[in-house]
């Protein structure tokens, strides 16, 4: 039995269209530029948030409701040559692709565009979702597993064109490390920042290293091989966290006693530096004239301690091991009263 949608009245019509998912209501919109006006007008609930995570294999917007993680609509981008016989044509601008829906193992409907997967054309697939929806893009993720390095840098630089103030951009994947290197100078994101990218190789020396300005509100390093505490200095970030550092107890000690002669408040808040060792805290903290806190420590924490910067303002410093299949340790400071 067919719905005359259109003939109902026009809080009806709301209210259906409200009740549809994401996906629905999208293909629905390029039905006619009359669908589509009236989704645009009569969807005020802006209940969903947009990621894109971009990989060899497809190109996937995917669309988070709100106070449900579960719910997911996902929309995928495919090479053309993937596409099967039974599409549909869906109108994208004064495109028309061809376009599918298909089931996930865990029976989720999903679209998928067989499109050209261009920067041009991501953009006005995602100008599309945006004109008619207002979704805000969360943020993106870029994985370099077996994508050209030129591929993985111009999506870079759109994403430093486009999405610099997304909440985060992650990187994931591996690269060597001239072209690790090369995301950290050209990568360009306002809020958090995760380079979860894991080097192929890495230099003999980190202390030998070219240091790298990096700035962003957040920034986490999974693979820390590589770090001096020179180019921990070299991060202007409220909230910085490097795991698998290679440096020593006393390399660590001399950024500590940096950071403690400061004599201006600290743009760095919160600092988390992990490693697959044991560390000798009364080296890592030696000359910092630090106020023994164990009564008032947390009880997932081994030892707390403090102590006060040129600045005025104090740093709490926890010595912490992490639970996981490879021991971790790692200490964490907190600058603020």
């Amino acid at each position: 039995m067919t719905l005359p949608l259109f003939k109902l009245p026009i809080l009806v019509i709301k209210l259906v269209l409200e009740t549809m998912g994401f996906i629905d209501l999208f293909v629905l919109t390029s039905a006619s530029s009359k669908t589509k006006r009236i989704v645009k007008n009569l969807i005020t609930i802006r209940n969903f948030r947009m990621n894109i995570f971009i990989k060899k294999e497809a190109i996937v917007f995917c669309f988070q409701k709100i106070g449900n993680l579960n719910y997911l609509n996902m929309i995928y981008m495919e090479p053309e040559k993937k596409r099967r016989d039974d599409v549909f044509r869906l109108k994208i601008g004064t495109n028309n692709v061809p376009s599918t829906f298909d089931e996930t193992v865990d029976n989720a409907i999903v679209l998928t565009i067989y499109w050209k997967q261009t920067i041009d054309h991501v953009t006005k697939l995602y100008n599309t979702f945006f004109e008619i929806f207002k979704t805000p893009l969360k943020g993106i993720n870029i994985d370099l597993k077996d994508v050209a390095v030129e591929t993985y840098r111009s999506w870079i630089k759109w994403n430093n064109d486009y999405f610099f103030d997304s909440l985060y951009l992650e990187i994931v994947g591996t690269s060597t490390f001239h072209d690790y290197v090369w995301i950290l100078k050209n990568v360009r994101t306002k809020n958090m920042l995760f380079l979860n990218a894991e080097p192929t190789d890495y230099p003999e020396d980190p202390e030998n290293n070219e240091i790298v300005n990096v700035e962003a509100a957040s920034v986490y390093i999974w693979f820390g091989r590589w770090m001096s505490m020179q180019q921990l200095k070299a991060i202007k970030a409220e909230s910085i966290t490097v795991r698998r550092v290679s440096s020593t107890d006393s390399q660590i000690n001399t950024f500590l006693r940096e950071m403690k002669a400061l004599e201006v408040p600290s743009y760095l808040k919160k600092l988390r530096v992990r490693f697959n060792r044991e560390a000798n805290p009364a080296v890592v903290l030696e000359g910092l004239d630090v106020i023994n806190e164990d009564l008032e420590r947390p009880d997932d924490v081994l030892n707390q301690w403090s102590f006060t910067m040129a600045s005025g303002e104090k740093c709490t410093a926890i010595y912490v091991e992490y639970e996981g299949d490879v021991p971790e340790f790692g200490f964490e400071f907190q600058v603020g009263n």
